[in-house]
């Protein structure tokens, strides 16, 4: 009888410092439009099959499909930033600030995507109060042969503390 025999290959890829220059740089401009508030250039950043996980908001926590520009990632983020009209008026935050970003790493996976770790606080200011948080995030990032830029493939937001006042009905609305 013949012996199988295995062998394993394991590669490690280094950025160069061009990509790593690129990649930060597509990381800013996402933080940069995300305080624009304009849902449409947000979505834009990111692959028609992209998921936006946010966790530890009580309100908020789940997975939304970015669905070709047209899923559960439009309407949240328009309900977010009070561009949505409800039964109860505008409950969105009609301003959105990013501040104190750390951006802990910049690294590569096997399959030649980036990832980048970073921390931020988030302000939201609604008619009736503020909300803010700090974030501790994740993004995917893959060339898309299509546009030529670099595109997020996954997010994920985690809410490691955050205060929403019990005026801003935003989170009985959406869910």
């Amino acid at each position: 009888m013949k012996e199988q025999t295995t062998i394993t290959v394991t590669s490690t890829v280094t950025p160069t410092q061009q990509e790593v220059g690129t990649i930060s740089d597509s990381f800013v401009q996402h933080l940069v439009l995300f305080t624009s508030r304009n849902v449409s250039a947000i979505v834009a950043q990111y692959e028609p099959s992209a998921n936006v996980t946010w966790n530890g908001l009580s309100c908020w926590s789940g997975v939304y499909a970015n669905a070709a520009n047209s899923g559960d990632l439009t309407t949240l983020l328009n309900i977010f930033f009070d561009n949505t009209k409800t039964a109860l008026g505008y409950q969105g935050f009609s301003a959105v600030f990013v501040g104190n970003v750390t951006r802990t790493s910049v690294g590569t996976t096997t399959d030649g995507s980036f990832i980048v770790n970073s921390t931020f606080g988030l302000l939201g200011q609604a008619s009736v109060g503020n909300f803010t948080a700090i974030v501790s995030a994740q993004d995917s990032y893959v060339y898309s042969r299509t546009s030529g830029t670099w595109l997020i493939s996954q997010e994920t937001w985690h809410f490691l503390t955050y205060y929403i006042p019990p005026e801003v009905l935003i989170c009985a609305i959406y869910h």
